[in-house]
């Protein structure tokens, strides 16, 4: 069956939900709830004005049929912080590259500028469960000015002249407050008021995210942001390998190295090299703890460390532990 393509508006204001009853014929319920039709799936969207200039959006849903969500690229001066707790994988979009997001992504959020075009399409069949956080530029500026070079906070919060976008892992304080709200009931009396501190909380915590670093400023491009997430990907495929160099990855961008580096330093707030050693040794973890190999050896082989020294010293940078810290032995059945 063809995918339903649903084009809609999305802003601190909440009007935008018209263009879902309009869609859909989904009905406002209780002053935060929208509900959607039982022929389109189960579940509804629930939303609340945390404070002014933040709004909190949680969707929680089941699909019946494939819907692709496109929101239009805005010119109020907002961002939107995504979480995504997802029981598949989910797909989203920004100005047509694609990103997983989902438990099984490698990237667990991303914070994507209202001046921007993206799409979300969920799994069919599959329960969403997306935290949105629908922030405006002015209350981000409250926030983080004072960390900054008055010249620079000037910038960083004007959309003509910086545009604020980056994708990152979800850090474990805010999926373990996301995780313990999708565990309550919407229908739960102190809901409010529980989605109220949660939506404060993963605020808090993305405020301190964001000032851990002076942001690298400018305006992006839709075909900057399109390149460099296509080698973000291209990266993220090719973990097993050694590292494909920067003058590579620059050629593959149609970029000067220079121009590269800080792009992709924008946007995934780490150096190429970084970032491909940082998700190398994430996935070593992972396969570390799956109990299916037999020797830690095995694993730095698999994840394209040569010398199991190395890779013992590189992981205990990373995780200030050594890799006997998380592994789990295969026993082969006899």
């Amino acid at each position: 069956m063809k995918a339903k393509i649903i084009k809609h508006r999305m802003g601190i204001a909440i009007d935008w939900q018209q263009d879902f009853k309009d869609a859909l014929g989904a009905v406002s319920f209780n002053d935060h709830y929208l509900i959607f039709p039982k022929e389109i799936g189960d579940g509804c969207s629930f939303y609340l004005e945390v404070l002014p200039g933040l709004m909190l959006l949680i969707v929680d849903f089941t699909f019946r049929e494939q819907y692709i969500l496109t929101k239009y690229a805005s010119s109020e001066d907002y961002c939107i912080a995504y979480y995504d707790l997802s029981e598949e994988l989910s797909i989203h979009h920004v100005n047509g590259e694609q990103h997983q997001v989902g438990y099984q992504a490698q990237l667990g959020m991303g914070i994507v500028d209202g001046s921007l075009e993206s799409t979300y399409i969920a799994p069919i069949g599959q329960r969403m469960y997306s935290f949105r956080l629908l922030i405006s530029k002015e209350l981000l500026k409250h926030y983080l000015a004072g960390k900054l070079p008055l010249s620079k906070a000037e910038k960083a919060f004007d959309t003509r002249k910086n545009t604020i976008f980056f994708y990152t892992h979800m850090d474990s304080r805010t999926k373990i407050a996301l995780l313990n709200l999708r565990d309550c009931s919407f229908a739960d009396a102190t809901f409010v008021f529980k989605a109220q501190g949660t939506a404060l909380q993963a605020f808090g915590y993305l405020i301190e995210k964001m000032s851990e670093e002076e942001p690298e400023l400018g305006r992006l491009s839709a075909t900057e942001v399109h390149m460099i997430m296509a080698s973000q990907k291209y990266l993220l495929d090719r973990l097993l390998e050694p590292f494909p160099g920067i003058d590579y990855l620059a050629d593959m961008a149609g970029m000067s190295a220079s121009k590269y580096k800080k792009i992709f330093k924008k946007i995934l707030k780490n150096s190429p090299n970084n970032f491909f050693i940082q998700e190398k040794l994430l996935l070593a973890k992972k396969l570390l703890e799956s109990g299916k190999y037999e020797s830690i050896n095995a694993v730095s082989y698999v994840v394209g460390y040569s010398k199991p020294g190395h890779f013992s010293a590189n992981y205990k940078k990373q995780f200030d532990k050594l890799p006997n810290s998380d592994f789990v032995k295969c026993f082969s059945e006899t």
